[in-house]
């Protein structure tokens, strides 16, 4: 009886199932996809700004290491580490005392040379109108304009020591030799200081102007002389390009270089050509070391064919843009392409101009997709 029952629950249940299931109705198929929705453009030809892009690094105009020109013990430093100081400011003095002595001693040798030779003349004065009357020897005269004219030299050998002991105090006072950022000090105050190349004291940064150094392959040098020759790429006439400097953080530097320097050979090294742009820098916005990105405008692409850069896809062949169709369809087109220029991209073949082509919607796309053009960009 157990058995019996659950076969009649099986049974009510199958039947209940059955009876809740709906017929399809007529129609009711998912219909097909319809036209997709895209976005065309019209391929352009006409002059297209070429820009030639680098990285780059800043580098100060001028790096002048500091000196001492006398030895001496380091008694003050004038100024405050990493700050900015103007031609002539005093960085460093070195006690004066034992250069101030050897001016005086100079002072003195100088004094005593002058009066030696007030000496020489009073006595060859006297000499000379004697030996013109016979009554001093020609010896004596010869020996009286002998010792004038030593004691003459000795009051000039003077005067020149005065002069270098006066030059040597001065240096006491080492002064900025231009001007711009002033590194720290490499030697502590109340150290001895030797002259010349031990000597270092820091390193003055002139930053206005400033220099970027940048450069380019080999191979992209010979193709833009080879696309100038062609004629296709168009040099300046002046032959001065506008340099463009984008920062680290994205922001674009608000004012253009010049390039005012062309290495004359390729770096064997990086088989690149090294360039120099100089730039304004009054408001210390660079400062030596940084890098930055490098825009070099002036160059012009002339009678190019150019497209958006965002109609541009890649497949197992290579590039290539979806072609809007009469019948409201797109084929794929196979292209070549050059100079990426802003938004923009050369194309090399595969379009001749006036064609339109996809630009936005290009996900769902396939050759052969029926479409409908939204925007006004036709």
């Amino acid at each position: 009886m157990r058995r019996l029952s659950m076969v009649l629950a099986a049974s009510s249940l199958s039947l209940l199932l059955v009876g809740c299931e709906r017929p399809k109705a007529a129609g009711m198929e998912p219909p097909p996809p319809g036209p997709i929705p895209v976005s065309v453009e019209s391929v352009k030809i006409g002059d297209l700004p070429a820009i030639l892009e680098a990285n780059g690094q800043t580098q100060a105009f001028n790096t002048v290491q500091v000196y001492s020109r006398v030895s001496g013990y380091l008694q003050k430093r004038n100024y405050t580490e990493g700050s900015k100081v103007s031609q002539g400011d005093v960085l460093f003095t070195i006690d004066p005392s034992d250069l101030s002595n050897s001016r005086d001693s100079a002072k003195a040798a100088l004094m005593q040379a002058e009066a030696s030779y007030e000496n020489a003349k009073a006595v060859l004065a006297r000499v000379k109108p004697l030996a013109e009357a016979n009554a001093a020897s020609k010896q004596e005269l010869d020996n009286a304009i002998a010792n004038e004219r030593t004691a003459a030299a000795a009051v000039a050998s003077a005067k020149a020591a005065l002069s270098q002991a006066e030059l040597n105090l001065g240096y006491t006072k080492i002064k900025a030799p231009v001007s711009g950022f002033v590194d720290k000090s490499k030697i502590d105050v109340g150290t001895y200081i030797s002259a010349g190349a031990n000597g270092l004291l820091t390193t003055v940064y002139q930053t206005d102007p400033m220099y970027v150094n940048f450069s380019f392959s080999e191979n992209q040098r010979l193709a833009y002389q080879n696309a100038i020759a062609s004629g296709r790429l168009v040099a300046p006439k002046d032959g001065k390009y506008e340099v463009e400097l984008t920062m680290s953080d994205g922001t674009v530097l608000n004012r253009s270089g010049k390039i005012d320097f062309t290495a004359p050979f390729f770096d064997t090294a990086t088989g690149t050509m090294g360039y120099r742009a100089i730039f304004k820098n009054s408001d210390a916005r660079l400062a030596p070391g940084q890098f930055v990105r490098v825009r070099v405008k002036g160059l012009v692409w002339k009678n190019s064919v150019f497209v958006p850069q965002k109609a541009v896809l890649t497949g197992e062949k290579g590039k290539f843009v979806y072609v809007y169709e009469a019948n409201n369809t797109v084929s794929a087109r196979a292209i070549q392409i050059g100079e990426w220029v802003d938004k923009n991209v050369v194309v090399t073949s595969g379009l001749a101009g006036g064609e339109k082509i996809a630009v936005d919607g290009l996900v769902k796309l396939k050759p052969g997709a029926p479409v409908t053009v939204f925007g006004n960009k036709q």
